[in-house]
């Protein structure tokens, strides 16, 4: 297993490499587990990841590029659900599919909307992020099942016309629209800062 990982590690550092060559907007699914991450990633990607209704029904990470119209190709990630207190063990041993997590430019944060324990669930997969020193990746709430919670999908923004929550049903698919809408002004934002540090950087070589 260790052997594995560490192949695993390589893998993954390799692609990274090759994405952030070619400035690919990375994307990273996060939320505790049974919440509906490798559904979702199945139906946006038409991938057939493993989905199970059990702990670490998802090991590795699994990538896959998807294109999205203006905002051009973007790469999501599904990873192992966290859990509570995840112990440290374990922490290094998915360090391989964690690490995809640290580096991405986005995380889409599922949440079971249909939970009662949805909050302390949000709580514990903020610490878990934390820990492994992803915190301070931009974020979007995905509250999901919304067909078991009785909620219409849904575009949600804060007071600086962020996107801040999107509501959907990775089962039904309702709202995956809205979903890629989301990411895509993301990564069209990405694409314009990395426009933006081009011009600092080539006025400061001029100057």
């Amino acid at each position: 297993m260790r052997a594995r990982l560490e192949k695993l590690h390589d893998q993954h550092a390799t692609q990274r490499r090759a994405r952030g060559r070619n400035h690919v907007f990375s994307v990273s699914l996060v939320g505790y587990t049974n919440d509906g991450k490798s559904t979702l990633f199945n139906a946006v990607t038409k991938a057939r990841s493993y989905a199970a209704d059990q702990l670490f029904a998802t090991l590795d990470t699994t990538s896959r590029r998807i294109y999205l119209g203006e905002a051009g190709n973007v790469v999501i990630s599904d990873t192992v659900g966290f859990i509570r207190e995840l112990p440290h063990q374990l922490v290094a041993a998915f360090r391989a599919t964690l690490e995809e997590t640290v580096h991405a430019d986005l995380l889409l944060h599922v949440v079971d909307g249909a939970s009662p324990a949805r909050m302390e669930q949000i709580e514990q997969v903020n610490l878990v992020l934390q820990e492994i020193g992803a915190d301070h990746i931009p974020q979007i709430m995905l509250w999901n099942k919304i067909d078991a919670a009785g909620l219409e999908p849904g575009i949600e923004r804060d007071e600086y016309d962020k996107i801040q929550r999107v509501f959907i049903s990775a089962q039904t698919g309702s709202g995956l629209d809205l979903l890629r809408e989301a990411v895509a002004e993301r990564a069209k934002e990405y694409a314009a800062s990395l426009e933006d540090t081009k011009f600092v950087a080539s006025d400061d070589v001029s100057v």
